[in-house]
């Protein structure tokens, strides 16, 4: 069997994800896509002149990628055109990796849904890099052998100021600077209910009347959401588009009946617990885990510290091996469509929104 020929269209997030795969072996970079010929012409200089890769078909529209001999898409281009594109592309025959927000609305929800089963065998997934954090793996660890007890409540911010991504090269707005934050919340809800296996059943959302980059942002930049969950517990999530603090960060807390744990408030280098098991303590123990693995090579890590790198190589691994993608069509609506729900909330002034399950 030869390698599996891979493209991606979207090249400002999608050549990050690239570069990982020219780490993998039994994978080579087939073709690239993107509609600026300026971000398209540069990663063609990268890719054949820097990193020595043959034969590479460049494309201009999205249509001649589905043409050519490519087997397994990424999809890393602006939001709205997720779903079209990852259905276009199982139409077309080919796996698809396809990044967040995997959805924007519940009809969305529908249509990737309808579209995956029309397909049963190729592999799409979504692309939640979060969730390969090595934290986050821990702390499934942990969970799963029960040194946390039932997880009753937990809570997980994303603060990342992105003004600086809602203005395109000639000054036109992107679609960050339309969007509504709390949709975002994948990154940080992703990670807890991978870890729980929970699903979320209703929201109060809740948005500051104040918007601190209203010359930037059209959108509601700054939102906060309380769900329910399907196990009985709570999870608040926060999510800032505009915020006055460097440098970017998430949070992350988990309160069990037999411990709790959580990152250090500023950053996600080091974790604290405490623990039911460990008798006579008087405070949380420092635990020396971070987003990085620390057997990773440098080229690893540098793709949000190996996330960007483990999350690729799930998608590759599911395909070769003909398995279940490990952040399917099911998990990815259900990490995805509680924010849509939770912005549908706020602009009600924070009524409880009952979660559809699709």
């Amino acid at each position: 069997m030869g390698k599996l020929k891979i493209g991606c269209v979207g090249l400002r997030r999608g050549r990050d994800l690239l570069t990982n795969v020219l780490l993998m072996k039994d994978v080579e970079i087939r073709a690239i896509c993107d509609m600026d010929e300026d971000r398209r012409n540069s990663a063609k200089e990268f890719f054949e002149k820097e990193k020595k890769v043959e034969n590479l078909l460049v494309f201009d529209k999205f249509e001649d990628l589905l043409n050519s001999d490519v087997e397994a898409v990424i999809i890393a281009t602006e939001a709205s055109a997720h779903v079209r594109m990852s259905v276009q592309a199982l139409e077309a025959g080919k796996h698809v990796l396809s990044e967040i927000p995997a959805i924007n609305t519940v009809e969305e929800a529908k249509t990737i849904r309808a579209a995956v089963n029309r397909h049963p065998n190729l592999k799409y997934m979504v692309g939640e890099n979060c969730c390969y954090w090595a934290f986050i793996h821990t702390w499934k660890s942990m969970y799963e052998h029960g040194m946390l007890g039932d997880v009753w409540h937990a809570e997980a911010e994303y603060l990342h100021n992105v003004v600086h991504l809602m203005r395109d090269k000639d000054g036109n707005p992107t679609w960050r600077a339309s969007y509504d934050a709390i949709k975002y919340l994948t990154h940080d809800l992703g990670p807890l209910l991978f870890i729980l296996d929970d699903r979320c059943t209703s929201v109060s959302g809740y948005a500051p009347k104040i918007n601190p980059i209203a010359e930037y942002s059209t959108g509601t930049p700054n939102e906060l959401a309380v769900f329910t969950t399907a196990k009985g517990a709570t999870i608040k999530i926060f999510c800032s588009f505009g915020i006055t603090q460097e440098p970017a960060r998430h949070n992350f807390i988990m309160y069990g009946s037999r411990g709790t744990i959580e990152t250090a408030r500023m950053g996600e280098e080091r974790c604290y617990a405490y623990l039911k098991d460990i008798p006579h303590t008087k405070g949380p123990i420092e635990i020396p885990v971070s987003s990085s693995y620390p057997d990773a090579s440098a080229e690893i890590l540098g793709g949000h510290g190996g996330g960007d790198y483990f999350m690729v190589k799930a998608f590759v691994d599911c395909i070769l091996k003909d398995e279940k993608p490990p952040i399917d069509v099911d998990l990815g609506i259900r990490i995805s469509i509680p924010g849509i729900f939770a912005h549908e909330s706020a602009m009600k002034g924070g009524i409880p929104v009952e979660i559809e399950e699709i």
